[in-house]
């Protein structure tokens, strides 16, 4: 369904045109005592309107005071310094000095990100936003100290995350717009995968790694097709456009027919409920839909012929066939098919107006239909004299 899927590229564009610069609370909590050194050094920085001033007032807390939790202050200090006057190159080097002291920096490896992406260094910002997505990840596994209220400490937690949301979400939007801006289809998977792994909580894992499925298929590499298409099975079970994926391509194969019969019969089921995503016209996903559960019909009528059901499969094949008219090669194949069946049945009647519509449909079954339509006018063969 890959028109949803652009729509959600179109909701991240959004997002990264609105980006604001709010510091996420995913960080190392540095306490200044009042009356300070530090305190006042801080206080000075703050209150400084001229940029040439306050640079130097963050140059001499750091070289005076910058040791211990005070470098990573001043690391803090030059990154919203840099940041705000666009200095991108020196915005990296803080936040990846940041790093390097606190690995666990959620704020630092955002704006190495944000620095990367202002660079135009894709592959940089893309590892940026996969170090981010480590440290969120470690973040949400976190469980309160035996010496804590476990209620309480959970509250924070959990409202720390949900502080992050705006930044978490710009950063899996720069993510995927590498993603979709990549050169060939197999980096532009790749990276998509590599985003779902980042990311396995994100509302847009599933489509995204139905983006990497269908990717693969187009290249095409099914063996990095069908494991795409698991792991988006295991996101979500009832994953339509991945059971379809994998029933249709079991079904063509003759493989797996079991499993590809239960991907078949769940596609059915669970399609006409699936919901619609935000921002797409109702005409376009109900299109989509029935599409989709055309092909799986055809897909089960496909298994069935392999089972050797072809009253089963013919049944399956009509279903499957005002489903599919939006869709020409899917259609021909499927009218491929239900002839094909048709002359296994010794239907010739049946067989040929279906092979002959197939036919007059300028598709890559056109040759195979023709063929099956030349071999049912051929007189038979004469049995050899005794």
């Amino acid at each position: 369904m890959r028109r949803s899927l652009i729509n959600i590229l179109l909701v991240f564009s959004m997002i990264l045109a609105g980006a604001g610069v709010a510091r996420a609370q995913l960080t190392k909590n540095i306490a200044i005592q009042a009356g300070t050194p530090e305190d006042k050094a801080t206080r000075e920085i703050n209150a400084a309107t001229d940029p040439a001033q306050k640079l130097v007032l963050i140059d001499k807390f750091s070289a005076e005071l910058g040791t211990g939790d005070m470098a990573m202050l001043a690391n803090e200090l030059y990154m919203d310094y840099y940041l705000n006057t666009k200095n991108w190159d020196k915005l990296a080097e803080s936040a990846q000095k940041q790093l390097q002291l606190d690995p666990d920096n959620f704020f630092a490896s955002m704006q190495l990100l944000r620095a990367h992406s202002e660079k135009h260094e894709a592959a940089k910002e893309f590892e940026a936003g996969e170090k981010s997505g480590a440290i969120v990840t470690k973040y949400r596994s976190q469980q309160p100290p035996a010496d804590t209220d476990a209620s309480s400490w959970r509250a924070r937690h959990d409202q720390y995350l949900t502080d992050a949301h705006d930044d978490i979400q710009y950063i899996q939007a720069s993510m995927l717009d590498v993603a979709y801006h990549a050169q060939t289809p197999a980096e532009r998977a790749s990276l998509e995968e590599r985003f779902v792994a980042s990311y396995p909580d994100s509302p847009y894992a599933v489509s995204t790694e139905n983006l990497a499925a269908m990717t693969y298929q187009s290249v095409p590499d099914n063996v990095k097709m069908i494991a795409a298409a698991q792991k988006g099975l295991a996101l979500d079970p009832n994953d339509g456009p991945m059971l379809v994926l994998l029933a249709d391509y079991y079904s063509e194969k003759g493989i797996q027919l079991d499993e590809a019969d239960g991907f078949a019969k769940k596609a059915i089921e669970v399609l006409p409920k699936s919901s619609k995503p935000e921002g797409a016209a109702d005409a376009d996903w109900n299109k989509q839909i029935t599409l989709q559960t055309g092909i799986a019909w055809s897909a089960e009528g496909q298994i069935l012929v392999n089972k050797k059901d072809n009253d089963g499969a013919v049944s399956a094949f009509q279903k499957a066939n005002p489903l599919l008219k939006s869709e020409k090669t899917a259609y021909a194949r499927n009218l491929y098919r239900l002839g094909y069946t048709y002359a296994l049945m010794k239907k010739t009647p049946e067989a040929k107006a279906a092979l002959t519509e197939a036919a007059a449909l300028d598709t890559p079954y056109k040759p195979l239909a023709q063929d099956t339509l030349s071999k049912l006018a051929a007189p038979p063969a004469k049995k050899p004299a005794h």
